[in-house]
């Protein structure tokens, strides 16, 4: 299929004051970010809110202090509404952080944050945020002897997506996502996804409930605008 990007069918819409909302820490600087951004504006009583590492520190504890600076200084730059509850997320790879246990600090200070206030999250990739590209058109987990014949895992989803991910379109695949990644979601004895599992389900579940009509919109356009479709 080819993807109308979302902006030939449903354009950008302000959220209305009492928004809920979600920020996203990313570890990468350019393509989870511009996944998320798809989001932006989708509609008026969510408001999606990806927000970039700094200056190239995306480990999980660097993306801890950067949440941690904007919402929980002596003068935070941003709050969360109990009432509206706004959630935090962090989207974060498994790769090397392991090592240093750096995936457990940032769980440790989740779990304390959300003594006070239930809004803290981790949706951690393993072991990458590529694993959940994938399943947006792929509903089991990949072949590990394909995966060892590419360069490196990146590489092995560029070669199963026709012309590689587009941010501007193929997140509309986002339903699919979420059922794919949860099917075959499995956790190791840490409670971390396993090789080739993603948690990124859990945030589509929470953003799907909003979001799902819209898409379903720009779904049907771009069904109508395939050859064969009547009037194409």
């Amino acid at each position: 299929m080819k993807y109308l990007t979302r902006n030939k069918v449903y354009h950008k819409v302000d959220a209305i004051k009492d928004a809920k909302k979600i920020y996203i820490f990313c570890e990468g600087e350019k393509r989870e970010i511009q996944y998320f951004k798809y989001f932006e504006g989708l509609v008026t009583n969510i408001e999606i809110i990806p927000i970039s590492n700094k200056d190239g520190q995306s480990d999980p504890v660097k993306l801890m202090e950067d949440a941690r600076d904007l919402f929980l200084s002596e003068t935070p730059k941003l709050s969360l509404s109990s009432l509206q509850k706004d959630e935090i997320w962090f989207v974060i790879d498994t790769d090397r952080w392991n090592e240093s246990n750096k995936i457990d600090i940032l769980k440790a200070f989740c779990h304390d944050q959300n003594i006070k206030s239930a809004a803290w999250f981790i949706a951690q990739s393993n072991p990458c945020f590529e694993i959940w590209l994938y399943y947006h058109f792929y509903d089991q987990m990949p072949d590990k002897d394909a995966i060892a014949l590419c360069t490196s895992f990146k590489h092995f989803v560029a070669t199963k997506i026709v012309g590689g991910f587009d941010n501007r379109s193929m997140p509309v695949e986002i339903e699919k996502a979420t059922q794919h990644a949860m099917v075959n979601y499995l956790a190791d004895d840490k409670g971390q996804p396993v090789y080739l599992a993603t948690e990124l389900f859990r945030l589509g579940m929470v953003l799907l409930p909003y979001i799902k009509d819209q898409l379903s919109i720009i779904l049907s356009a771009t069904a109508a605008k395939q050859p064969g479709a009547p009037g194409t």
